[in-house]
């Protein structure tokens, strides 16, 4: 039997199969795109190996300049402090040499005594007072005349770690001198050491008192010689303002000569008078001026069988005291409560005084010697 030719066309011609054939293909070749990514990311055993992060520099790529830190800035040496006693102003530097102390007689001319921060002015035989002028600086190349010392002088000396400078003494003091040299204080006697630290002038009117030294040559002696003790001094406060200070004021007391002060309320202070005329340094050739006048009432008393009238005078424990500055005057007491310390001065509540900056003069008198004194009244 004969076929007879078929009419249909082969399948690769038809156009919808091909249509169909070409997506398929365009479908396929995403896949194995796909495919080969996740081969190259899959190890021999089939787990995907985690690709590879790169490590971070944390180090900076360029060093940065550091920032310079300013040095803290260094306290600077002051140039002067003030001096414990006298509350003026001082070099450091001195304040690490001994103070001076110096025996003076007050029958006699004085040479640089003004420019000591505290003068006790007390009696010795026969009511003939002397000064102890404790020198915190001291620059005079005449000092003196210097005389002998007496035991309570010692005793009010020691405190401050001085180099006491007197030319002999009574039996107590060298007794005491002896006993302190080197403890709480430097003895130089113008008896061992004339003409090296210490020379005779001339006085016309009290022939043995003549000897006499200088700063250079008390300050020679010091050196190389430590601070033995160093010492409080007091507390002190500024002027009273001009508005608030009286007028006038005056303040006399009695040894076997008068002494007077006299107020100048332009200076705020006291000029100093004795023998009945104004007391003069005679190295400067001025008449004293004192800030501070301190007038303390301590027992005193003749030294039982002493031939020549020595005193006792007590200078431990406490008693009634009057302060005068800013023209004011102001009742307490000092007390001392044992040999190595140093005076102290309270008003009559308790509080320390506080003095004005500047020279302090100590009047040593007995219970119920007489002061007189006249305040003046403050200007309206």
């Amino acid at each position: 039997m004969s076929l007879a030719p078929s009419n249909r066309r082969p399948l690769w011609r038809d156009p919808i199969l091909l249509v169909l054939a070409a997506l398929i293909v365009v479908a396929l070749i995403p896949l194995a795109f796909l495919g080969s990514r996740l081969a190259r990311g899959s190890g021999a055993n089939g787990a995907a190996t985690p690709t590879s992060v790169p490590t971070q520099n944390l180090l900076p790529t360029s060093t940065p300049t550091p920032t310079a830190t300013a040095s803290p800035t260094p306290t600077p040496t002051p140039t002067v402090v003030e001096a414990p006693l006298s509350g003026q102003e001082v070099d450091p530097q001195q304040l690490l040499r001994p103070p001076v102390v110096v025996m003076i007689p007050s029958d006699s001319e004085q040479y640089g005594l003004s420019q000591a921060s505290v003068v006790y002015e007390a009696r010795a035989e026969y009511n003939i007072p002397r000064f102890m002028g404790i020198f915190e600086q001291l620059q005079a190349e005449q000092i003196g005349p210097i005389r002998s010392a007496r035991h309570y002088y010692v005793q009010w000396a020691c405190p401050y770690g001085p180099l006491f400078v007197h030319w002999g003494g009574s039996p107590q003091a060298y007794a005491l001198l002896a006993e302190l040299n080197g403890v709480c204080l430097y003895e130089l006697d113008g008896q061992a050491y004339e003409g090296v630290y210490f020379w005779r002038g001339y006085d016309p009117v009290i022939p043995w008192n003549n000897g006499f030294s200088s700063s250079e040559l008390l300050y020679e002696y010091l050196d190389g010689k430590p601070l033995l003790l160093r010492y409080q001094g007091y507390a002190h406060k500024d002027d009273a303002p001009p508005q608030t200070r009286p007028l006038t004021g005056t303040i006399s007391l009695s040894f076997i000569y008068s002494v007077r002060y006299t107020y100048d309320p332009e200076q705020n202070d006291y000029l100093r008078f004795y023998k009945g005329g104004p007391h003069v340094d005679q190295l400067t050739g001025e008449q004293h001026r004192v800030k501070n006048v301190v007038v303390i009432f301590v027992p005193q008393s003749k030294i039982p069988g002493d031939e020549k009238g020595r005193l006792e005078v007590e200078t431990t424990g406490s008693g009634e005291a009057l302060f005068f500055l800013d023209g004011r005057l102001m009742q307490g007491r000092w007390e001392k409560l044992a040999p190595e310390a140093e005076m102290r001065f309270f008003d009559a509540s308790g509080k320390e005084i506080a003095f004005n900056r500047g020279n302090i003069w100590i009047e040593v008198l007995g219970p119920g010697d007489p002061v007189d004194y006249a305040l003046g009244h403050v200007p309206e």
